[in-house]
């Protein structure tokens, strides 16, 4: 395919704004109780430390920060970090982390990133890093050319790939929707194909993850259901039968989920395309 099918291929699968800031409100306290990764075992930190990414006198940009645990870990890396994000309760608790962290040059900025404006926002060539960590912020050739768009040197994107879910894939079951958007195969490979086109040289890392859920059945309920809404709108009747099962699963007072995962991460320099 050429760019412009690429473009027309790769649009947005996402239907439901309100549904996915209900999706990522109600995830936003378990969140927000991370350990500040390091550059010595975290292998996101160490790709771009490897690769030279980061510089004490530059800029990065972080697309769907979440509570901001990647932003605050790359903070003493370089001059200033902005972190936007979707969802209002991950920027205040972000806020509250950044306050107990003592970090000053990390500015919080809610946004959809789908709806934001580069110029207007003055995030058009500002950034020497434009990073994207396992948010569904970019999932469409709009979303994923903002971030070049906004970069004057690197960009960097992960996304999880072969993914089980198999809880969410049990509930989506149960209202008659087959499609799986939790794995992003497909957007990888658009992503890749669109920079090849564009005559950049990009680069792919992969690490295999695990990921372990535990939430209480409002917290699950929470979870599913808006993941289910971020697909269709779902009746009383539907709402009802998805909690019921969420209830059967409870164990000790929790519902858990065994995610696993690929995650690919896709590099690339704006300011390097191929001759």
């Amino acid at each position: 395919m050429d760019v412009d099918e690429i473009r027309k291929q790769w649009t947005s699968r996402r239907t439901n704004k309100q549904a996915s800031v209900d999706l990522w409100n109600s995830m936003a306290g378990g969140f927000g109780e991370f350990e500040l990764p390091g550059f010595h075992d975290d292998s996101f930190l160490k790709l771009l430390d490897n690769h030279g990414m980061l510089d004490p006198a530059g800029s990065v940009l972080d697309v769907g920060c979440g509570a901001g645990k990647y932003a605050f870990a790359i903070a003493g890396r370089c001059r200033r970090v902005v972190a936007t994000d979707l969802a209002s309760q991950m920027i205040e608790i972000a806020q509250r982390r950044q306050a107990e962290l003592g970090i000053e040059n990390v500015d919080l900025v809610c946004a959809d990133w789908h709806q934001l404006d580069l110029d207007r926002a003055g995030y058009r060539h500002q950034f020497d890093l434009v990073m994207a960590h396992l948010t569904p912020a970019v999932g469409d050739a709009e979303t994923f050319e903002k971030l070049s768009a906004a970069s004057t040197g690197w960009c960097v994107l992960s996304k999880p790939i072969r993914r089980t879910d198999p809880v969410s894939d049990a509930v989506k079951a149960l209202v008659g929707i087959t499609e799986r958007r939790e794995s992003s195969d497909t957007d990888l490979l658009y992503a890749f194909e669109l920079l090849w086109r564009q005559g950049y040289l990009p680069r792919l890392d992969y690490e295999r993850q695990s990921w372990k859920l535990r939430k209480t059945l409002d917290e699950a309920c929470g979870l599913y259901l808006n993941r289910i809404r971020t697909y269709r709108d779902i009746s009383a009747a539907e709402e009802d039968r998805i909690r019921a099962y969420l209830g059967s699963l409870l164990n000790d007072g929790f519902v858990r989920e065994d995610i696993e995962t690929t995650v690919a991460t896709l590099f690339w320099r704006v300011d390097r395309p191929a001759a």
